[in-house]
Order: C-alpha cells, then structure tokens, then sequence
C-alpha cells in the first residue's frame, strides 16, 4: 500500500489537530474514513485494510477506533440491526442524520428539527442545553428496494 507525501501530510496534521500521533495504520483507517459515506465498523475496516494488503491486527483496529472516539475525532453509533457499533468522523457544528440500517448509509439533515422543542425543555427544566445529537435509523430506498 502506497500513500504519495502530501496525502501523508495531510493526515499528519489532521491527527495532530486531535492530539493523535501519526502513525501508518492511524493514517491507513482516517483514509478509510474520510473516503466513506456512512459508518463503518471496525470489522468493515479491518476487513478493507487486509484486502489493500494492510498488515493488521483487528484488535489494533478497534483500539485506534476508540482512541479516535475517546479524542473526539470519531463518533460511534450503535447499530441495532447488526448488533455492533460503528464509527464516522465527528461532524463539526449541529447535525442530525439518518443512518440506514443495512447498508450504514448516513444522509445529513439539513435543518434542526427539534429546535424549537430544545428552546422550551431549557426554559422549562431551567437547564442550560449545550448541544445535543439526534439520529434516525431506517432503510435507504436502494436497501428497501432489495428487500
């Protein structure tokens, strides 16, 4: 597997920006992660990783996916159909998103829908609301057309 300098650079400084050290196999699952348009798991990139010619342990995998969500770069979601847990990177501002349960698929909503419901729990709880995360599961139209 070949990564060309500037690739490399850039996400030595993305990983330096969560204070992460750059190594390859961090570099090799941010790649993945960047390139993906839905969640992955890490057997999904364990897997991935071995058919590019990775040298990897899964145990490696999961453990650079945790550190990742434990320094706020990635986020993890429970996957209910599977029964695992995925991951994304960590979107940046206020997001909802539909995520499909079989192919992991996430679809960005772009307005809050809850907005106005978040403005009257503060006011009624008297508690002051820092953020919150709201996503949807279900099945994208090309899953439910496979069905």
């Amino acid at each position: 597997m070949k990564t060309d300098t500037k690739a490399a650079a850039d996400y030595r400084d993305y990983l330096h920006r969560y204070g992460l050290k750059n190594t390859r196999h961090r570099q090799l699952i941010l790649q993945l992660l960047l390139a993906s348009e839905g969640v992955l798991t890490a057997e999904d990139i364990y897997q991935q990783l071995c058919e590019q010619g990775a040298e990897i342990n899964f145990s490696t995998v999961y453990r650079i996916l945790e550190n990742f969500t434990q320094k706020g770069l990635t986020e993890k979601s429970f996957l209910a159909d599977a029964r695992k847990y995925g991951f994304v990177l960590h979107a940046l501002g206020h997001r909802h998103r539909l995520i499909c349960l079989r192919c992991h698929r996430i679809v960005e909503v772009d307005h809050c829908p809850i907005a106005d419901f978040e403005e009257q729990l503060a006011d009624k709880t008297d508690f002051a609301i820092m953020g919150h995360n709201l996503e949807w599961y279900g099945y994208c139209p090309q899953c439910r057309k496979q069905k």
